[in-house]
């Protein structure tokens, strides 16, 4: 059963911000021992029971094996284009106008380490 203490989320208008710096820190912190934790327990149980479908007293769990497969378009382009006789600077040309840059906010957050006198 899952013992983590959650905290109700702090309300961001009345907090200062170093105190929501460090919560959101701590958080991802939590998140990546969280995901670390079911990587483990994924692997355990892939090793020991393998693909099959498995029940907890209060979870089902399903294990799959799948292959995923990714292509590099740029690379099938590039070749492509070679055949065609197309210069890598025409290529870039026809990349760039078939590219959409989108702004998108991105927060990232580590430990600020302290130095010692």
């Amino acid at each position: 059963m899952n013992t983590t203490t959650i905290t109700r989320p702090m309300s961001a208008a009345s907090t200062a911000t170093p105190m929501l710096v460090d919560r959101f820190g701590r958080l991802k912190a939590d998140v990546a021992d969280v995901t670390a934790e079911l990587d483990a327990i994924k692997e355990v149980l892939i090793e020991r029971s393998g693909e099959g479908k498995y029940e907890g007293e209060l979870f089902r769990l399903s294990l799959a094996h799948q292959l995923r497969s990714t292509t590099d378009w740029k690379a099938v382009a590039q070749a492509l284009a070679l055949k065609a006789g197309i210069t890598d600077k025409a290529l870039d040309a026809i990349i760039a106008t078939n590219t959409n840059c989108t702004a998108a906010w991105v927060a990232r957050s580590n430990a600020r380490v302290t130095k010692v006198a």
